[in-house]
């Protein structure tokens, strides 16, 4: 690259000694005659090298030079009765050297060369400063990326990936250092183990997509709603834990009824899913029952967690309010049967779940929307009749038992385009007798085995298989029966599309006393009018309730 040199004179003479030598040179020359086209010239152009000449040149180093490149080199021409100054760095890092007159071509030529030999060396070294300044740039960036790397492989390995919350790793680390702080203020210590109840279920119906979102609506009304110093965790599945510290036995308490409040009495809603929602709480305190260690701390809260859920689920237990403690220690009696149930109640969560991923495997997820709709109508129904909530959980495993052993034994025949003939009716009848002899292989399953063993009995004495009547059929089975066939008709069927809310009300009326209790069919109707599930037309409905109505009159006094 041609380099530039600016020539400072006031006159310029072709025939000087400069002219003639700097025209030997490859580069590119500009002249100045005076400051302001120095000025000029020097905002539009990078110079290599400015030479000055004697006229221009000051005696007292005052010129007023525009700031040139760092790698600039000046050449001033001096008279010959002034001393020659050593070369000099300038201001702004400019090479600075001297020559007097009268000028020599030689030594001028020598000068301009090693001058610009010096502006080459200059520009490589500030070319290395440039690449060492981007270099610790770079590695600064490195630093601060590696930091947050650092920083967020931290956070992942405290936090819950799904809620947020703190996880149990970091659970161990701050009970073990809040114990010890409470023990040394003297001060108490409170902690609150939650789980969502029916949470397993949920996951089985509504699919685990949903129960995720419960997990973090969840996660998210615990920190809202817990005080300033108080510690949230996910324990583990549908455990969390709360460590309140500087809290007695009695504040714990208002807390955890104000956080059970909160959960059940909006419901969480994702999507089309809706669902209320409980949780049973236990409560352990340092000081009211004085673990003696923090896996003791924790057992005690699982234990009074658990008796919650014995007495029935959404409420909250302190420890020992149910004689879990045995002068000052752990019924390890009643800890051990405590445990064998637990381990059976998720041994009995996992055969479900297995079965439950075995049908999906084999059918694509295509019963899941008449299990949803199915478990929802349970559940209305049960509630509206007050059942207790236990009875629940055995009615969501027998559904599911239900539509997954249906399908895997009769899919070829539930996939059929038309509708069913006698030989198929008769293979149907049958699925009783056999959901029956598959589950008597699980102990555990023996309530939803007899559920499912009469959930084909017809209330007028037709139906399969021991022809059983009216009351003689089980409650249990009578809601199933109902609450399946409800979900049938509002789903799609491979003969059929879903029917109309006008046609589900005919099948509801022509059912009521002959297929299904006409009593719960006039309770189901109650339902869909006050949920509006289906778009129905009021006065058909008040109509058919009024006939309904009637079949239980007439029921009545014909058994009268």
């Amino acid at each position: 690259m041609t380099v530039k040199i600016l020539i400072a004179e006031e006159r310029h003479d072709r025939d000087s000694v400069l002219a003639k030598t700097v025209s030997t040179l490859n580069a590119e020359i500009f002249l100045a005659t005076d400051v302001d086209e120095i000025h000029s010239l020097c905002y539009e152009h990078v110079f290599a090298l400015l030479i000055v000449d004697e006229a221009l040149s000051p005696t007292d180093k005052s010129l007023d030079i525009p700031p040139l490149s760092s790698a600039a080199t000046i050449l001033f021409i001096v008279p010959s009765t002034l001393e020659l100054a050593t070369p000099e760095t300038g201001g702004q890092g400019e090479y600075i050297d001297y020559i007097s007159q009268p000028l020599t071509s030689s030594l001028l030529l020598g000068k301009i060369h090693t001058l610009l030999h010096i502006h080459q060396l200059q520009q490589k070294l500030l070319s290395c400063k440039e690449l060492v300044q981007d270099q610790k740039n770079k590695n600064q960036q490195w630093q601060q990326s590696l930091e947050q790397q650092n920083h967020y492989l931290n956070m992942l390995s405290v936090r819950d990936g799904l809620t947020g919350l703190f996880n149990r790793r970091q659970l161990n680390r701050v009970l073990e250092k809040e114990i010890h702080k409470a023990r040394e203020l003297n001060t108490d210590l409170a902690l609150l183990l939650l789980d969502i109840d029916y949470f397993n279920e949920t996951n089985r119906i509504s699919g685990q997509i949903f129960g995720d979102s419960i997990l973090n609506e969840f996660a998210a009304r615990l920190t809202q709603n817990s005080r300033e110093g108080d510690h949230c965790f996910r324990f583990g599945g549908s455990d969390f834990i709360i460590l309140l510290p500087e809290t007695t036995i009695t504040e714990a308490l208002e807390q955890a009824e104000k956080l059970r409040l909160i959960c059940c009495d909006k419901p969480f809603t994702s999507g089309h899913h809706s669902r209320s929602v409980t949780v049973s709480i236990g409560i352990v305190t340092l000081r009211a029952h004085n673990p003696k260690n923090q896996d003791e701390f924790i057992i005690m809260a699982d234990q009074a967690m658990y008796q919650a859920k014995s007495d029935g689920r959404n409420r909250v237990i302190a420890y020992g309010q149910h004689n879990a403690i045995q002068s000052g220690k752990i019924d390890t009696i009643a800890l051990l049967q405590d445990t064998l149930h637990r381990i059976l109640e998720k041994t009995k969560d996992s055969s479900i779940a297995s079965i439950q991923i075995l049908a999906q495997n084999v059918n694509g997820g295509q019963q899941d929307e008449h299990a949803e709709q199915a478990s929802q109508y349970i559940h209305l129904l049960c509630e509206r009749m007050g059942l207790p909530e236990t009875i629940l959980e055995t009615f969501s495993n027998a559904l599911v038992l239900y539509t997954c052993f249906r399908f895997l034994l009769y899919r070829e025949l539930l996939a059929k385009k038309k509708k069913f003939n006698h030989d198929d009716r008769k293979l149907i009848n049958d699925l009783p007798y056999k959901l029956a002899e598959l589950t008597q292989h699980f102990d555990y399953f023996a309530n939803e085995r007899r559920m499912l063993l009469s959930q084909g009995e017809h209330y007028d004495g037709s139906g399969y298989p021991e022809g059983l009547k009216g009351e003689d059929i089980p409650l249990a089975a009578r809601i199933f029966s109902l609450a399946d066939a409800l979900a049938a008709m509002n789903s799609d069927r491979p003969h059929r599309k879903r029917l109309t809310p006008q046609e589900i009300l005919n099948q509801l009326l022509q059912g009521a006393g002959t297929q299904w209790d006409p009593s719960l069919v006039l309770l189901t109707l109650d339902i869909l009018g006050d949920q509006q599930l289906l778009p129905l037309d009021e006065d058909q409905l008040a109509q058919t309730r009024l006939l309904v109505s009637q079949k239980i009159v007439q029921s009545s006094s014909h058994t009268q």
